[in-house]
């Protein structure tokens, strides 16, 4: 009987060790799936600014005359942001990142949905 109760409590301590060793690994993939989720907003405000950018850019490059309509996404890939133009500068921010990115001189604010921007005597005007 004295073996029973020993291989039964030795068997329940292989299962709690067991346990602790899949809630060790679970932490660190939840770790790891948190990085990668602000890695990927990062990735997301940034390619968000560089599309304004590249937008305004050729605006500025081109002949008086140009106009151009593009559309900006309330969220992006379900992330909530905000952009905001200041100073030549356009800043896409959301909760846990922003990014920077410098623009030709322009009259007018990049918003979320409809766009237009079009060239005027030598000025770029938004909306």
């Amino acid at each position: 009987m004295h073996s029973r109760a020993q291989i039964s409590s030795e068997f329940f301590i292989f299962i709690g060790l067991a346990f602790l060793i899949a809630i060790a690994f679970a932490l660190a993939s939840l770790d790891q799936l948190d990085d990668f989720r602000l890695r990927k907003e990062n990735e997301a405000v940034k390619d968000m600014a560089l599309k304004v950018q590249k937008e305004l850019l050729l605006a500025a490059s081109v002949e008086d005359g140009y106009v151009r309509i593009f559309e900006l996404p309330d969220k992006i890939d379900s992330i909530n942001y905000s952009i905001t133009t200041l100073n030549s500068t356009i800043t896409v921010k959301s909760k846990n990142s922003i990014y920077i990115a410098s623009i030709p001189v322009s009259v007018g604010n990049v918003t979320k949905s409809t766009n237009i921007i079009n060239k005027t005597g030598g000025v770029v005007y938004v909306n």
